[in-house]
């Protein structure tokens, strides 16, 4: 089976793979048993469906040079808002519709802004796992684009926070408290920022909630390893909770954190070879 997608719904973490029988969408499930093997290409979006790869390329990621270059969500996805590329008119609509602009903290020293699509303002930010977010302005996609480029470019928030960054500050154990108050220093920045140019997006603080999931996880995940995937890797255990793409997987023996993201383009074995063993540091997967 080759994963193809990682993410959340009906408040627990999903993925999505592709076999000889066409796709499956469904929950991870609670008994996880998987032989990693090698990364191949996730194919392309085209129009909001997903396409499957034929051009046999290598991938040292998700995609392949050529399901980059036909992706066409990916030209937005990199866009700051002004001079926006030439879009396909599904994905024009899509650009011009309802985005929400956010603020989010995953415990360490940094605040990330990001922009979340119409229908996706708490699906992103659960996708994510931070430990505290809020949305602060809405508008069309230009607009909190730019919006969010601003801010990445004149304050200390960062676009994007590595899923390696994100397993750290996990392990690390995050005070939601001293979160919430760089959220909320981060806020008051960016409103001074923005108001003048971008009064009419900007609306009251919309704090977020987590999923009971991930906030029963986060506890249990202080001070756990991460489990490696790597090709020929055994990931063996009971996923037993999940916060944003880290689950925490118990094997009996202990606990570990085991990023879903990295197994998103890879072809895994769902009955992977005796001869197979688990990871050194191993020896346990999710409670």
């Amino acid at each position: 089976m080759h994963v193809v997608w990682a993410g959340w719904e009906a408040g627990r973490p999903w993925w999505t793979w592709v076999d000889s029988r066409g796709t499956t969408r469904e929950p991870v499930p609670e008994r996880l048993r998987l032989g990693v093997g090698p990364r191949a290409c996730v194919g392309h979006e085209r129009d909001g469906e997903r396409v499957r790869c034929t051009s046999g390329l290598e991938v040292t990621g998700r995609q392949c040079p050529a399901c980059q270059q036909l992706d066409t969500f990916r030209p937005c996805m990199i866009c700051t808002g002004t001079g926006c590329p030439r879009l396909t008119p599904t994905m024009r609509a899509r650009c011009d519709d309802l985005h929400h602009l956010y603020l989010a903290s995953f415990g360490g020293p940094t605040v990330k802004v990001g922009t979340a699509s119409k229908g996706r303002h708490d699906a992103r930010l659960i996708d994510q796992g931070p430990l505290v977010a809020c949305r602060i302005a809405s508008g069309s996609g230009p607009r909190i684009k730019q919006m969010e480029h601003l801010l990445s470019t004149r304050t200390g928030m960062v676009e994007a926070v590595r899923r390696s960054q994100k397993l750290t500050f996990l392990a690390a154990g995050g005070r939601v408290v001293e979160a919430r108050q760089r959220v909320h220093d981060a806020m008051l920045e960016a409103r001074g920022l923005l108001r003048h140019a971008y009064g009419d997006e900007l609306h009251d603080v919309q704090w977020f909630d987590a999923p009971d999931l991930a906030a029963r996880s986060r506890d249990l995940a202080a001070g756990r390893t991460e489990l490696p995937v790597t090709e020929g890797a055994l990931i063996d255990g009971r996923v037993v909770g999940a916060v944003g793409p880290i689950a925490l997987v118990d094997d009996d023996a202990g606990r570990f954190l085991l990023d879903l993201g990295e197994l998103v383009g890879r072809r895994v074995d769902p009955d992977p070879p005796a001869r197979l063993r688990r990871p050194t540091v191993q020896l346990g997967l999710f409670a």
